[in-house]
């Protein structure tokens, strides 16, 4: 009796044994918590952080070195990865009742597109834990890389109807948007996702995108803000944020997000146009100098922004760099009359008369954007500085001669408001193998009578000397009469 007991115990004890062993066996996570997890893994991947939650893995498995999750969780952080896939395997041995190690060897290979070898290992996760979420969830990203929508969305429904999880409603929202008739669920499955887990780029481009298609602008915006506050250096996201919010009807959030495509260096004409436009309907004259000197850049053949530079230096008012915008716009536009006449006006009122001259020529002179009235402003100014009505030619002298009749009269004419009027005037004539003016240079004026000044300069220009003559200086002295 007792000799037939001892293998009884022991076999006994064995089972026990057996038992204790098993009993020590660390538990997997729950779907629940796994898939906070792999949420946890998105987001640091989002937030360009994943080696911080990699130090955090490691020190839970350095306290407890025989809980393989960590482990594993450590594998999907570097998937998809033949290091990430040799993980799971060895954990997929180790510990066979263990669902998540098939899972994440099911997810490499759905990421790897080797489609056929993800089915076997998700299968084993579904037979090891009966109904698991988390599985069934993969499976559906087999099933939609396999092109098989309708089973893709009945297995991704399963999951969502074992643990209602984020991860699980934006799959299914993203595979409902591109499906005919399937826009509304998934504008209802994506905004519950995105409220509780805000960190998904795809998602929420979707659901702005799906917003917007079914007439809440607002809610579309709302929803770009938060993928623009992800992808903060992503120049393309604030381009389409801000037509989100021009479609909300907020400029000013839009003229924010333009302004920040620029920095990021956004070039398109039309979106830096699209900025100066809005700048301009807000009343923001510095910001919208801003964006014009953004514009001009990117369209360095278009003389629209330097006009519009120079109108806004204008009412500052700040001449030299109207004049340096409207100079650059001529060079830009020489056809252009318009141009030209604005820069006659701005010298006008500079009373520099003879460049005032040249460009009311110019003007007339240009096919292009004619103005009226530039050729009776050029007459009035004409008669002011007392211009001949035909150019001095000959020679030198008789040129000379010629010119210092319009002098004399212009001086008489100004000695009965000055009557001590006087000083001396020589300029420099250069010539061309013609014998045309090219420049004309004030080398001394101790008179200091600005027509005077001008008409001999313009009068000097028009004069057609001899060809092959040099370069001429002429001077002249005006002194009053005696009385």
């Amino acid at each position: 009796m007792t000799s037939r007991s001892l293998p009884c115990v022991l076999l006994l004890l064995s089972v026990l044994g057996a038992s204790g062993a098993l009993g020590a066996r660390p538990v997997p996570a729950s779907a629940a918590d796994g898939m906070a997890m792999l949420q946890r893994m998105e987001t640091a991947r989002v937030r360009g952080s994943p080696s911080l939650l990699r130090t955090e893995l490691d020190a839970q498995e350095a306290k407890a070195p025989k809980d393989p999750m960590p482990r594993l969780y450590r594998a999907f952080l570097a998937l998809p990865s033949d290091e990430s896939f040799s993980e799971f395997k060895a954990l997929a041995v180790m510990y066979p009742e263990n669902p998540w190690p098939h899972v994440g060897m099911g997810l490499v290979y759905v990421r790897w597109k080797m489609l056929a070898e993800a089915g076997p290992p998700l299968e084993v996760a579904r037979k090891a834990v009966p109904g698991f979420a988390p599985a069934l969830w993969a499976d559906g990203l087999r099933l939609q890389a396999e092109g098989k929508k309708a089973e893709a969305e009945a297995r991704l429904r399963e999951a969502l109807a074992k643990l209602d999880a984020p991860r699980i409603r934006t799959d299914l929202g993203l595979l409902l948007a591109g499906r005919p008739g399937g826009a509304r669920e998934a504008l209802a499955l994506l905004s519950r996702s995105v409220k509780d887990w805000p960190e998904q780029p795809e998602a929420l481009q979707v659901l702005s995108r799906l917003a917007r298609e079914a007439g809440d602008a607002k809610a579309g915006a709302e929803a770009g803000a938060l993928l623009v506050a992800l992808q903060p250096h992503d120049k393309e996201a604030h381009r389409r944020q801000a037509e989100a919010w021009l479609a909300a009807g907020d400029k000013t959030q839009a003229v924010k997000m333009l302004e920040r495509y620029a920095t990021l260096g956004g070039a398109e004409p039309a979106v830096l146009a699209t900025w100066v436009r809005l700048n301009v309907e807000l009343g923001r004259p510095v910001d919208e100098e801003k964006a014009l000197v953004r514009l001009n850049a990117a369209t360095p053949k278009d003389a629209e922004p330097l006009l519009r530079l120079a109108t806004l230096a204008e009412a500052k008012p700040d001449l030299a760099v109207t004049e340096a915008r409207l100079d650059a716009a001529a060079v830009l536009a020489p056809g252009r009359a318009d141009i030209q006449v604005r820069r006659a006006r701005l010298l006008l009122t500079q009373e520099r008369f003879f460049e005032a001259v040249m460009a009311y020529r110019a003007a007339l002179a240009a096919p292009e954007r004619p103005v009226p009235e530039a050729a009776e402003e050029l007459a009035q100014l004409s008669r002011k500085l007392r211009l001949p009505a035909a150019p001095a030619k000959g020679t030198v002298e008789q040129i000379n001669d010629r010119v210092s009749l319009g002098l004399v009269a212009l001086y008489l004419e100004h000695l009965s408001e000055k009557p001590d009027l006087k000083g001396n005037l020589k300029v420099r004539v250069d010539l061309d193998a013609t014998g045309r003016a090219t420049k004309v240079v004030v080398l001394y004026d101790s008179l200091q009578d600005t027509l005077i000044t001008h008409h001999a300069q313009v009068a000097f220009m028009d004069a057609q000397y001899p060809p092959g003559s040099e370069s001429p200086e002429h001077q002249y002295v005006f002194r009053p009469p005696p009385r």
